[in-house]
């Protein structure tokens, strides 16, 4: 069991240290799967080491200047109206509608970063200005719906919208989204520990490894190039998209 956490926790943290998300896309399958967790005790144990992964990589890249903490508060902000607002229209929008309207998103989100061909996409924003905060708000609400209603992780909304939107350089998304996703997963897997559904134990083990694949994760991805950066994080997104349609797909055929 410890090698087995341990091992997951290298993994997820080199995803969440490369891409700028939670890694919670490798944790929650992984636990269920490998470990064998109740679906609802693996999303909140994932919570847990999704904090070792993010504040890892976040520490790392902000050492770098590659964090842009007031956006990341901002969008905050807004995360935390997105999570209130997903768990009330919980149960009344299906799962597979909402699943396919999050592929539509990811799939647009990596067409863009995939084909955008300058050397940086700083100052390359749609909006900015005096709309930069509602802007935001807005990415912040529509993460933490999504994350509280499908059980994704922010990552692969924050860094998309803040590069395509916002005109931030990739590195600097990344590094943002998980500035982001550090609070969140922090107070998710504090609400769940008082509800008794994380293995603090595996948390722990897993968490350690995620902190330091994050590192390494993190170290990668300082030394690509911008557009490599945009166009590996094109290809996850679009591994997710097709893995979550196949999942939701799935549980709707059943």
């Amino acid at each position: 069991m410890r090698v087995k956490s341990l091992t997951l926790g290298l993994a997820a943290g080199i995803i969440g240290g490369l891409f700028g998300v939670g890694g919670g896309l490798l944790v929650v399958p992984g636990l269920v799967l490998w470990l064998g967790f109740e679906q609802r005790r693996a999303s909140a144990t994932s919570l847990a080491v999704v904090v070792g992964a993010s504040a890892a990589a976040s520490a790392r890249l902000a050492g770098d200047g590659s964090v842009e903490f007031d956006v990341a508060a901002v969008v905050f902000i807004g995360a935390i109206i997105g999570v209130w607002l997903g768990v009330r229209a919980t149960g009344l929008i299906p799962s597979y509608w909402l699943a396919r309207g999050f592929v539509a998103i990811m799939l647009a989100s990596a067409i863009r970063l995939a084909f955008f061909t300058g050397e940086s996409a700083g100052g390359d924003g749609v909006l900015g200005g005096a709309w930069e905060p509602v802007v935001l708000i807005g990415v912040g609400v529509v993460a933490g719906m999504l994350s509280s209603t499908l059980g994704v992780g922010g990552g692969v909304i924050y860094v998309p919208a803040l590069v395509t939107l916002m005109g931030l350089e990739q590195i600097v998304a990344q590094g943002t989204s998980l500035a982001v996703i550090l609070p969140t997963a922090l107070l998710g897997s504090i609400l769940h520990g008082r509800a008794g559904r994380v293995d603090w134990k595996v948390a722990v083990i897993a968490g350690a490894g995620a902190a330091l694949g994050a590192l390494g994760g993190a170290e990668i991805a300082l030394g690509l190039s911008d557009v490599v950066r945009r166009r590996l994080f094109a290809a996850f997104l679009m591994l997710v998209a097709v893995r979550m349609l196949s999942r939701t797909r799935a549980n709707l055929e059943n």
